[in-house]
């Protein structure tokens, strides 16, 4: 009888052993679209990360969904969940209260506005611009110079080539002027005196300098003005006067106040682009990965992405402090980067689209 006890003890110790030992991990996640698919199954990047990762450590889970990353990082802080997957930009102000682990993805933020196509009046308005008008008059006016110096010296005495009347001599000695500078030489006009020579030398001199710099100073002007006057977003410098859709993060936020633009923080990538689609605000900027997930459900004609390296980011996952976990996913982590695996699962969910 004894023995039996005995048995039955030592089989109930085993078994209540084997069940302490096994500990469940409780995950929380939070963040957006594709990282994280908002329905009724557990889906999306993080999900495809976090599963291959407790794969190889052989771990039990549960999940459990936090509206927000501020909510989900106070609840990691207060060790009710053990690790919170997502997107969540790894930062100062957050490392001073949980442990990041290794980042699993490294990425920037991008620029998503609508397509806005110049009008006749804006592809022709560089050639009214002040710097391409005061280009011309400028060397109008040293065509004038040159002109008035030739007939001086030698138009006042060959009246019958250069006209009895002074703003005829001016006239034919800036024709003059012109023909010797752009190397046409009609023939109709030549300087005889060795004053008006050397008045036409020297222009010719002069002239090989100042065209070029006139040339390439228009061109530059009507380059420049031709790029400033497309409507496009496609920049932070495009952002001046316009509003902007962004992620509640300081810096973002005053990297567009620092040109001017107006930010307006939303909490998820749908709410800018609802906002977007809406005409609410004038551009989205947000994580690149994020937009370009969702760029690719619109028409291609209508939005443009630019991706401007405007501000890198890096994704972690959240433990709290000294826990046990973390360097064992930091070392899987490692792994899955080295194979490439992460960056598979992100291509693989752009690309459903």
């Amino acid at each position: 009888m004894s023995r039996i006890i005995l048995f039955i003890f030592l089989l109930c110790s085993i078994v209540s052993f084997g069940q302490t030992d096994e500990k469940i991990i409780r995950v929380g996640y939070t963040g957006s679209t594709p990282f994280v698919m908002h329905d009724q199954k557990e889906e999306g990047i993080v999900f495809d990360i976090w599963k291959e990762i407790a794969y190889d450590l052989q771990l039990k889970y549960t999940f459990k969904e936090f509206p927000s990353t501020e909510e989900g990082i106070a609840a990691t802080k207060n060790n009710e969940v053990d690790i919170l997957i997502g997107p969540t930009t790894i930062n100062k102000e957050r490392a001073e209260e949980v442990s990041f682990s290794q980042p699993y993805y490294n990425t920037e933020m991008a620029i998503l506005a609508p397509i806005i196509e110049q009008t006749f009046w804006d592809k022709v308005r560089p050639i009214f611009s002040k710097t391409f008008l005061y280009g011309v008059l400028g060397l109008l006016l040293v065509l004038s110079v040159v002109g008035f110096l030739f007939w001086i010296v030698e138009g006042r005495k060959y009246k019958e080539d250069y006209g009895d009347k002074f703003y005829k001599g001016i006239g034919s000695g800036v024709w003059l002027a012109i023909v010797t500078m752009t190397t046409v030489g009609y023939g109709d006009y030549a300087p005889r005196t060795p004053a008006g020579r050397f008045v036409m030398g020297a222009w010719m001199i002069i002239s090989l300098i100042l065209a070029t710099s006139f040339v390439a100073g228009i061109a530059t002007t009507l380059s420049l003005t031709t790029v400033q006057q497309d409507k496009t977003i496609t920049s932070i410098q495009h952002l001046e006067g316009k509003k902007v859709a962004v992620p509640n993060y300081k810096k973002i936020m005053d990297r567009v106040s620092n040109v001017d633009g107006t930010p307006i923080a939303v909490h998820s990538v749908s709410e800018g682009y609802e906002m977007l689609l809406n005409k609410k605000v004038d551009a989205l900027i947000y994580d690149q990965i994020p937009l370009e997930y969702i760029f690719q459900l619109k028409d291609k004609d209508e939005y443009i992405l630019s991706m401007k390296k405007i501000e890198p980011q890096y994704y972690g996952f959240i433990f709290p402090i000294e826990s046990d976990l973390k360097r064992k996913v930091d070392l899987e982590i490692i792994k899955l980067q080295e194979n490439k695996e992460i960056e598979n699962i992100v291509q693989d969910w752009i690309s459903r689209n």
